[in-house]
């Protein structure tokens, strides 16, 4: 299995906070931060307790862009991927007990009570693509963390053709 990679996890586990972004049917660009998430077998699951823009983005594509940020280093991570809302009653609550337990006292009551009024829906961001961000480098060289063909001429930075010779509708996943 490809992982992404240890300074990625690092990073997000201490910013303790991932920008999540969509795009809708019209192509209209939308990010919102999440700071109630897991990692956990390569993947990235947070509580999405909301049913708004970025929830009705999910259900048009599945792609989705996850940037994490130090200002302090002026460094980061865009990880690109695929998204799925866990459905499965067990599967679904060991990882909204696992999000839970992480956060800090404060943050949990505060979404405790969020989850109180509306069961929360429970996010899974499959990574394939990762970009380093670092404003003093050329970061258009990805690491391409998924062996399928198509994601790695996605991925393929800038001197790649824009259109990779593939159609539109064969990026679906």
């Amino acid at each position: 299995m490809v992982t992404f990679p240890d300074d990625v996890q690092k990073m997000i586990l201490a910013q303790q906070m991932i920008i999540v972004g969509t795009v809708d049917e019209s192509g209209l660009c939308n990010i919102s931060p999440r700071t109630s998430f897991h990692l956990k077998d390569n993947n990235i699951y947070w509580l999405e307790l909301f049913k708004h823009k970025t929830f009705h983005n999910f259900s048009k594509n599945k792609w989705v862009s996850i940037a994490v940020i130090d200002k302090e280093k002026l460094s980061g991570f865009q990880l690109k991927g695929t998204v799925n809302i866990i459905k499965e009653k067990k599967r679904f609550d060991q990882i909204k007990s696992q999000i839970i337990d992480r956060l800090t006292r404060l943050h949990k009551e505060r979404i405790l009570k969020q989850i109180g009024k509306e069961p929360p829906n429970i996010i899974e961001f499959k990574a394939k693509i990762v970009y380093p961000l670092k404003p003093n480098e050329v970061s258009d060289i990805p690491i391409v963390l998924d062996s399928d063909v198509k994601i790695g001429r996605l991925a393929g930075g800038a001197n790649v053709k824009k259109s990779f010779g593939l159609k539109p509708k064969s990026l679906k996943v």
